[in-house]
């Protein structure tokens, strides 16, 4: 439920002796792209099934190609122009975990599988025009478009398919598999012929399809690659965009790929993300026209953006949504005093998640725990257990002697690794607050969001204010932040937390196919995770998108990685 609170005092957040420790200068990618050549499209047929959620059953559907706008449209031309808060910190989508990479690379690639962007509950073809899976549920087997070309020319099969999941799968020396846990399911990937692959599952998995049909399993052109080592600094893919320029700071810019397999997508001429760091400009590029619709995440509007807009520009379309994203807090597991379980219990407790919502959240959010929607603990068991209880006396008198217990009867000082934006720093604040409550210091190590994730990467700091996204409602998402480490990559595991039942846990639930008998091995994995207090959760973010009248068929938002190709959106002017 999206209810709109009153702002608690913002000065609950004011913090003396808060000591910024040190900023980074930013990274950024190059990019370069060929022209594509138009290939023999024909309309996409594809068979859909739905995606994993409790008491889903199967369903028959064919996407529509018409949009679902009911204006008189839809029209061809004109520039889309979206705001984004930051640089992509590489353009590598297998590589890659921030928002601000899937939201400016995605529309320029395609999917076996995608959600449907106007009823995003259900998962429907992209490359892929039909599939079937075997009887005892361990093969899918895809048939792929033919005549689909690549941005540079060449002529896109199922071996740019396979080569792009098992790159995934066992990632080559020096590439991070981000999403290796959402495919643990996966033996191996065959390409028998151009037009078909198969999967072929170590075990039935109930979020497989779900999986590889998030915005971050894009195809990539196995030439392409091993010409260039990598995708870090290139943008080439079968998407509706093909990519024209990047200006660090500034702007990154896609002309519409005449070639796209969908026959009349993309409606506009182009896209244009403009990267605007600070949070004023943002609002007033919006409010001037320069952007016609914000983006998602970071670059979404705060409520008091939203409030503004409602005044001045009362033809503007403001339209709160679940960002799909749990604001927390990771604590570094292998560096003391977050070695000591107690600790991190203490800070758990210490958190006030209502005043999260209140001021963070500006009245936007929800309680929740590690797990999205109906999957995880119901907020009114919630509200009885320890760190959501209210008052918080009981709490914070018990975290504070589990410190005590724990040899810190009058606290510590922790540095906290914080990304130069914002929304981090402000949930920086508040963490700092509610710690200081039971005799925690924290100090702020503000740097840009390269340098703090390569520093998440190698485990080189001690707490740090996350916000994890997922891309798919799915249990099976929250996976990847609690993975196995491969050799010493903990991935995206940056807690870097081992416990081998969490991750005998996750498998489970992936096996098992009933809904309410998964639904009990999820309910036992979540409240494992609470009690490891590794990565505490603060709160359940709503965001803001805001929208000029003349964007017309966004689509349905289940999340900030949804629907991310813009290819049905068109101008009404």
């Amino acid at each position: 439920m999206l209810a709109r609170r009153s702002f608690a005092t913002v000065c609950c957040l004011t913090i003396l002796g808060l000591v910024v420790v040190s900023c980074a200068p930013t990274v950024a990618p190059t990019a370069t792209s060929k022209p594509g050549v138009p290939p023999d499209a024909k309309a996409p047929t594809a068979a859909s099934k739905p995606a994993a959620s409790p008491g889903a059953k199967p369903v028959a559907s064919t996407p529509s190609s018409k949009p679902a706008s009911t204006e008189s449209g839809p029209r061809y031309g004109g520039i889309l122009t979206i705001s984004t808060v930051g640089d992509p910190l590489s353009f590598d989508m297998h590589q890659e975990s921030s928002q601000r990479v899937e939201q400016a690379v995605q529309l320029a690639y395609s999917n076996v599988t995608q959600f449907d962007p106007n009823s995003p509950e259900q998962v429907i073809g992209d490359l892929a025009k039909s599939w079937e899976v075997s009887q005892d549920g361990l093969i899918h087997t895809f048939h792929l478009y033919g005549n689909v070309k690549f941005h540079d020319g060449t002529a896109f099969t199922a071996e740019d398919v396979r080569y792009s999941f098992e790159r995934q799968i066992n990632p080559p020396r020096g590439v991070i598999s981000q999403r290796r846990s959402d495919i643990a399911a996966v033996d191996r990937v065959e390409s028998p012929d151009k037009e078909t692959v198969k999967f072929v599952l170590k075990y039935p998995s109930s979020s497989f399809l779900s999986a590889i049909s998030s915005g971050w399993m894009v195809v990539y052109s196995r030439a392409f690659v091993e010409k260039k080592g990598h995708m870090k600094n290139d943008v080439m893919g079968t998407g509706p965009y093909k990519f024209k320029s990047y200006t660090s700071g500034t702007s990154l810019e896609y002309v519409k790929n005449p070639g796209y397999f969908v026959p009349g997508r993309p409606y506009v001429d182009g896209t244009t993300f403009y990267i605007i760091r600070d949070a004023a400009t943002r609002l007033a590029a919006f409010r001037t026209g320069r952007v016609k619709l914000t983006g998602p995440g970071e670059s979404a509007l705060t409520p008091a953006d939203a409030e503004i807009i409602k005044k001045t520009m009362p033809e503007a379309i403001v339209t709160p949504y679940p960002s799909n994203t749990r604001a927390g807090l990771t604590l570094n597991t292998q560096q003391a005093p977050w070695t000591d379980a107690r600790v991190r219990k203490a800070v758990h407790l210490a958190m006030d998640r209502q005043i999260a919502i209140d001021v963070l959240g500006g009245g936007y959010g929800e309680l929740g725990s590690f797990v999205p929607g109906t999957w995880g603990v119901p907020k009114e068991e919630l509200l009885k257990m320890p760190g959501w209880r209210q008052p918080k006396d009981a709490d914070i008198a018990e975290a504070r002697r589990l410190l005590a217990e724990a040899g810190f009867p009058n606290g510590f000082t922790a540095k906290a690794l914080v990304v130069a934006q914002k929304r981090f720093e402000e949930q920086a604040v508040y963490v700092a607050d509610q710690m200081s409550k039971i005799g925690i210091k924290v100090e702020l190590d503000v740097k840009e969001m390269a340098v703090r994730t390569a520093l998440l990467n190698q485990g080189a700091f001690s707490l740090h204010p996350t916000n994890a996204g997922f891309a798919y409602p799915d249990p099976q998402n929250e996976a990847r932040w609690w993975a196995a480490p491969v050799g010493d990559a903990w991935g995206m595991n940056w807690q870097r937390y081992s416990d081998p039942k969490i991750w005998d846990l996750f498998e489970k639930q992936s096996r098992t196919l009933d809904p309410a008998e998964r639904m009990k091995v999820v309910r036992e994995l979540d409240l494992r995770l609470i009690e490891a207090a590794a990565q505490p959760v603060i709160f359940w973010r709503d965001d803001l998108l805001g929208m000029w009248p003349e964007v017309k068929n966004r689509g349905k938002l289940i999340g900030m990685f949804s629907f991310q190709k813009y290819q049905d959106i068109w101008l009404a002017k």
